[in-house]
């Protein structure tokens, strides 16, 4: 397999093979690899180049993305196959950057599970749900949203008087509301038991 490389943007460098493009890595890593002075691969060293220079640009492409926001490991190998690489490289690059510590499954669940319980009011069982969605394994999701805050009739008298006050004046109003909180994972008990103190 012939094999060259072009500048790119800034720190980047395309990688061509047999006269196609496959690749993009930072310049630092091609200039140190064994590869930058080849022009040719020879067939037995062609699944260690592939596997070497498509796990670096799956590296690079998932640090783009964690500059951005953190996202869970599933979630990263998803957006990164999403994007063209393959998932084999995708998990390594993952793998290496868990590493690092760029990636961390419980700091994602501690941030996500706190946003959920304080901006959108969603209960300790919503929130283990949404984690789990969100690609964290029911372990962490389950662990994290125990550490929150679990009084859930409290909670859901809290929701009554603030967010959900004005549909409270009518039966259609109320079924909007015990709607609206079943979404957010409270079970019909602590709603209805909520319902019943908050209109004493």
């Amino acid at each position: 397999m012939k094999i060259s490389a072009e500048k790119g943007k800034q720190n980047k460098i395309h990688i061509i093979c047999d006269g196609e493009y496959a690749f993009t890595v930072d310049a630092e890593y091609w200039f140190s690899s064994p590869y930058c002075s080849k022009n040719e691969i020879e067939d037995e060293e062609q699944a260690a180049f592939l596997d070497a220079v498509g796990s670096r640009c799956a590296f690079i492409a998932g640090l783009r993305l964690l500059s951005y926001r953190d996202h869970s490991e599933k979630e990263l190998v998803l957006k990164l196959v999403q994007k063209g690489h393959k998932k084999i490289y995708a998990e390594k690059a993952v793998e290496k950057l868990k590493e690092y510590r760029y990636v961390d499954d419980e700091r994602v669940a501690e941030i996500y599970a706190k946003d959920l319980f304080e901006r959108k009011g969603m209960s300790v069982n919503g929130i283990v749900s949404e984690l789990c969605r969100k690609g964290i394994s029911r372990e962490i999701a389950v662990n994290t949203a125990e550490k929150l805050d679990n009084e859930p009739i409290l909670r859901i008298i809290d929701l009554l008087n603030t967010k959900y006050s004005r549909y409270l004046n009518d039966e259609k109003g109320i079924r909007k509301t015990v709607a609206a909180l079943q979404r957010l994972g409270y079970r019909w008990s602590d709603i209805n038991s909520a319902l019943r103190q908050h209109q004493i």
